[in-house]
């Protein structure tokens, strides 16, 4: 009869930690290895990030199933979601329709700003006058602030509750993507 070698708790640890890779392969394989992997990896970066912002006193989310964001601080708020605009968007403004591809929100300080990105099938030209006209035809006016070259454009608007800064950028494919940034007037 042959002894089994004494076993130190490290060595039992190993053993253990060695078994559940094991039994982690073998379920990848049934599982499909390269979605688990991914899902393990976001998972992990979602916990790491979530806690350390935890220790400084910063609540985050992050869920990548939907891609949202949130952070909570004592400065504010903050959330970024996928496909939709963000919650407590202005109904006074307009968005041309094409898809939503970022919402954000932000508070801080007693001030409240959005942020949407939307990819439309037009020149940017084309959209960015579309876009206009939308905004002019809610009551809102160009302001003083506005840039363009090749490709980019940004043009201010202003109501009597928010101003507006509407970027238009050339996708290179046909299509542009518009940005709105939202915040209460400057002046």
């Amino acid at each position: 009869m042959h002894a089994l070698p004494h076993r130190t708790p490290r060595s039992r640890r190993t053993t253990l930690a060695a078994t559940g890779a094991l039994l982690l392969l073998l379920g990848t394989a049934a599982c499909g290895a390269d979605d688990v992997a991914d899902q393990a990896a976001e998972s992990a970066v979602e916990r790491a990030i979530e806690d350390a912002a935890s220790s400084e006193g910063v609540d985050v989310d992050i869920d990548s199933g939907d891609g949202s964001v949130s952070i909570e601080s004592s400065d504010g708020t903050f959330t970024s979601g996928m496909g939709a605009l963000p919650q407590g968007f202005p109904e006074d403004i307009p968005v041309l329709e094409g898809e939503i591809l970022q919402g954000a929100s932000s508070d801080g300080n007693g001030t409240t700003g959005w942020f949407v990105s939307v990819a439309v099938d037009q020149s940017a030209d084309e959209a960015l006058a579309d876009a206009a006209a939308a905004l002019e035809g809610a009551g809102y006016s160009e302001g003083d602030n506005s840039m363009a070259m090749e490709g980019l454009s940004y043009v201010q608007y202003v109501g009597s509750e928010w101003e507006i800064i509407l970027g238009a950028t050339d996708d290179g494919q046909g299509g542009t993507l518009l940005s709105y940034t939202v915040t209460p007037p400057t002046s």
